[in-house]
């Protein structure tokens, strides 16, 4: 009843924050990147925000507690993975003044192309995160809620996916960036008061809260300790199939489509890298205080008692929520599951949104409409969301848990070569596009098909089926795969495009060209090659 109380109250408060953003959102522009008004303060929290999954805070909690020494490997991976954003997406993408991937694409290849790439790598990374996202409703509907199955469990899936569509429809970007806000000022607050108490019950003491955790932890069979390596990657997958986590950590969140959106929607290229930069230090942060947070649960409960099997690690922190806190941090807690769910929810559906609408608009090459772009968007919103909401609730008994790894593999090996040939290579191309984009999304399909995300692990969304015979993530061997037939499919085709690689590095990494970006959208003004044939 507690965390009923608290999320709705806290509800309110983001459909209030929501609905003062529905103003203004007249123009394509204002709905799809805010009017490029989000200040980099802002942006660094909504980035913030938009990392942090319900995986990512609980389950990492829970995590560390089991794993410990080799948990904060992953941690440092995740974190990391800015260094990416930092310094090779941020400036430039924001400079292009794009709202998708489509608008990068097309200064370097044919539009046909680069639209429908853009539109095929976004909707399938959108489909399976945001599938995942759903199931995450699920296990809060589960854990915070203690609704197990049944009609219940589907009514709150269910209404998280309608709650997210509302929320972009009615506020757009601006309206989803408050929503992140909010989201990240509730992440930062639960966590600031979880470690002070550890830290407070320690007196700061963190040498004695690492002996206590060490002795209290749950016993490993292969007897490793907690604060030394062995307890996640002595287990199946050996030395490279660990690697390639930490190594699809490092690579793949940074090129998920929803992230570039964020700084397309930052005032200026300077400000888009001081917001990722920003964003990594509240990240660094933030992993600091989840493995304190995970180490203290098991010095302060014993390691018995929070759960010694992965599914527990979701309980992790609630468990410790209530031994310090009681009822109200509990359900403080649950009610920040929720909005962690739909803020996530919501940035991937604004994300699908603008590159269907958008992408298929300047397809077209039609004479400028913004309102009819506007009711457009606003109709796929609709369409998009609620279709979403309906096939996350009908897959909450299937085993999908994989789909998340799946999806980083499938952003690491389809848009990261894409986007860093696209900004860096003169030669590139429409065929070397193609090769980047599908042949990604085909190696790691492929790929995870015969690794133990589809068939023979305890994850696997096939259960009963063993035709698994690859040990580590598809991306380790797909990413370099991709990069390999981007270069080969661009290599084999006589198309050139130097005139657009040209105006791309002057708008790119200058940032010129601003106030006429505003009158011309990128893809009346860039450079369009004759496609090879």
């Amino acid at each position: 009843m507690t965390t009923a109380l608290i999320s709705a109250a806290l509800l309110i408060l983001v459909a209030g924050v929501v609905v003062a953003a529905r103003r203004g959102q007249t123009s394509p522009a204002e709905f799809y990147v805010a009017g490029r008004r989000i200040g980099p303060g802002q942006n660094a929290l909504a980035l913030f925000a938009s990392f942090v999954l319900l995986s990512t805070m609980f389950t990492m909690t829970g995590h560390v507690a089991l794993n410990g020494f080799d948990a904060l490997l992953f941690s440092a991976a995740f974190v990391m993975s800015w260094l990416i954003a930092l310094l090779i997406f941020a400036s430039p993408l924001r400079n292009i003044r794009g709202q998708t991937l489509g608008d990068l694409f097309a200064l370097r290849v044919g539009e046909r192309t680069a639209r429908t790439a853009s539109i095929v790598v976004t909707l399938v990374l959108y489909t399976t995160y945001a599938i995942v996202m759903m199931e995450a409703g699920g296990i809060v509907s589960r854990v915070m809620f203690g609704l197990d199955a049944g009609a219940g469990r589907a009514v709150v899936v269910a209404g998280m996916g309608v709650l997210a569509t509302v929320f972009v429809l009615v506020g757009g970007m601006r309206g989803t960036t408050r929503l992140l806000v909010v989201k990240a000022a509730l992440i930062i607050g639960v966590l600031a008061v979880l470690t002070a108490v550890v830290l407070v019950k320690y007196r700061f003491n963190l040498f004695q809260l690492l002996g206590d955790a060490q002795a209290k932890a749950a016993p490993h069979p292969a007897g490793f300790d907690l604060l030394g390596p062995g307890r996640e990657f002595s287990e199946g997958g050996g030395p490279i199939g660990h690697l390639s986590k930490l190594f699809v950590a490092f690579v793949g969140h940074a090129a998920l489509p929803y992230m570039f959106m964020r700084n397309a929607a930052v005032t200026s290229g300077r400000d888009a890298r001081r917001s990722v930069g920003w964003a990594g230090l509240l990240m660094a942060g933030f992993y600091l205080c989840v493995a304190v947070v995970g180490l203290g649960a098991v010095a302060l409960l014993g390691g018995l008692n929070i759960g010694v099997a992965p599914p527990t690690r979701d309980t992790t922190l609630p468990i410790l929520a209530n031994a310090v806190g009681g009822p109200w941090l509990v359900g403080l807690a649950g009610a920040l599951a929720l909005i962690i769910v739909v803020g996530m929810l919501a940035t991937l559906l604004i994300s699908a949104v603008t590159s269907v609408t958008r992408d298929v608009f300047a397809m077209r090459q039609e004479p400028q409409d913004p309102g009819a772009e506007v009711k457009a968007a606003r109709r796929n919103t609709v369409v998009i969301g609620l279709a979403t909401a309906v096939v996350g609730t009908v897959l909450l008994q299937a085993s999908i848990h994989a789909l998340l790894p799946m999806t980083i593999s499938l952003a690491a090996a389809s848009v990261l070569p894409a986007v860093v040939y696209s900004l860096f290579w003169k030669r590139f191309n429409s065929a070397g596009l193609r090769w980047s984009v599908y042949g990604g999304l085909i190696v790691t399909g492929v790929l995870a098909v015969f690794s133990g995300l589809v068939t023979g692990s305890p994850v696997a969304i096939f259960q009963g089926i063993n035709i698994a015979f690859i040990t580590f993530d598809p991306a380790l061997a797909s990413v370099p795969i991709t990069f390999l037939l981007g270069y080969v499919g661009t290599i084999t085709s006589r198309e050139r495009n130097e005139a657009g690689f040209a105006e791309l590095q002057v708008r790119a990494f200058t940032g010129a060209g601003e106030s006429a970006a505003h009158a011309t959208p990128p893809a009346q003004v860039g450079h369009t090659p004759t496609e090879a044939r």
